[in-house]
């Protein structure tokens, strides 16, 4: 009876040390930039390119296994840029809803063989939501 009441107390203490398993707050996922990730950094100054660049650069890295010709396709309101990532450079940061960032076969699934490397989804946000006396 004493061993199992040492046991638990061990077990129950070495849980509290581990602390919890996730930090406290919103999750940052590895897939998606959202405005309010963009709103609280100093990303929100500049143009979205800047900001992916500085908050998710793993969505301009070119994917393993896919050809090194193909490169990440961009769809703003899903509307494919025919400027691939330079027309980030065009949309302001703060006016961006989320980013979301597809996989080469996910995006091969949803979009076809032009984006066989892969594609940022971007979804620009309600007029109505920017603050006033930003343009």
């Amino acid at each position: 009876m004493q061993l199992g009441l040492f046991v638990l107390a061990v077990a129950c203490a070495s849980c509290k040390s581990m602390g919890p398993s996730r930090p406290p707050g919103p999750q940052r996922q590895r897939d998606l930039l959202t405005r309010d990730e963009i709103l609280s950094s100093t990303a929100q100054q500049g143009d979205l390119l800047q900001a992916i660049h500085s908050l998710r650069p793993n969505f301009l890295a070119i994917p393993r296994g896919t050809y090194p010709r193909s490169s990440v396709v961009v769809y703003v309101n899903r509307i494919r840029q025919t400027g691939g990532l330079e027309s980030l450079r065009s949309i302001s940061a703060i006016k961006v809803e989320e980013v979301r960032y597809l996989e080469p076969t996910a995006a091969l699934n949803e979009f076809g063989p032009i984006a066989s490397g892969g594609a940022l989804v971007v979804t620009l946000s309600d007029p109505a939501r920017e603050p006033i006396g930003i343009d």
